[in-house]
């Protein structure tokens, strides 16, 4: 048992009143983050960010003006709400800008998410070691030191080839959003219990298919365990919708109603409006 929660047991806190206490004091701590940044100078959206989002994020090209607006602030409060760190390379304010796009396109169907547990964002010029003798990353997601980090070459070839499935941004913050959804604080069980259960079975039984060398949608990768498998189904989800919905209609309703949005029928009705 952790060695606070057993102190707080014996003080006759109680589990629940444990818990509420440390939510009220991580909120303490973001509020005091979210000073520093207003300190420091906080980003708004104006008209020639929303021009890099135009060019950069084909998901954002396609909203409406209304929805555009939604966009906006959710990407204004994302970067407000992170530490932005370079390796070898200077994070500028397109990139902030692209960075929270990513985040803000995987989460846009919910409540306003911030991934709070994760503070802060490091980007390296291209792959790269965590550790000296590890393997060489794109990205990673890192509960423990509450990094998603981002090989800036590679986030950019995500969006430079929108229909390939293979966009390391959509990725790592889907895996942010995994982890989010489990771990304690404000933002907590965001995903619904009922429909993230009968996801799981479907992607169980897909992983199974991949894994036994039988025909296949999602690429091979998939199969390594449930939260790379959410991670590439949200590739495949954003950059592929027509394809999936058509291959895997089960799994791809499941991703409909788990992330609030459904970019087949976005795309459908964007090719109607032009």
């Amino acid at each position: 048992m952790n060695v606070c929660l057993a102190i707080a047991l014996d003080g006759g806190l109680g589990v629940t009143a444990f818990f509420a206490a440390v939510v009220l004091v991580f909120i303490a701590a973001r509020a005091m983050n979210a000073v520093g940044a207003l300190l420091k100078g906080s980003i708004s959206v104006r008209e020639s960010d929303r021009i890099v989002l135009s060019r950069c994020l084909p998901y954002y090209a396609q909203l409406d003006r209304t929805a555009r607006r939604e966009f906006d602030q959710r990407v204004t409060d994302f970067i407000n709400d992170k530490e932005f760190h370079g390796r070898g390379i200077e994070v500028t304010r397109e990139m902030k800008l692209m960075l929270a796009g990513s985040a803000v396109q995987v989460t846009f169907g919910l409540e306003p998410l911030l991934l709070m547990h994760f503070s802060r964002i490091v980007v390296y010029p291209d792959q790269y070691r965590n550790r000296p003798q590890s393997h060489l990353h794109l990205g990673e997601v890192n509960p423990g030191m509450r990094v998603i980090a981002i090989s800036w070459k590679h986030f950019l070839q995500g969006y430079a080839e929108p229909t390939d499935a293979r966009n390391v941004g959509l990725h790592e913050m889907a895996h942010a959003l995994w982890f989010e959804n489990r771990i304690p604080n404000v933002e907590t069980g965001f995903l619904s219990d009922k429909i993230l259960l009968e996801w799981r079975q479907l992607a169980e039984d897909e992983s199974a298919r991949i894994r036994a060398g039988e025909d296949r949608f999602f690429r091979e990768y998939a199969a390594t365990d449930q939260a790379e498998f959410f991670a590439v189904a949200v590739e495949y989800f954003f950059e592929k919708p027509v394809v999936y919905r058509a291959a895997l209609p089960e799994l791809y309703e499941c991703m409909v109603q788990l992330l609030g949005q459904d970019p087949a029928e976005m795309k459908a009705s964007s090719h109607q409006d032009r």
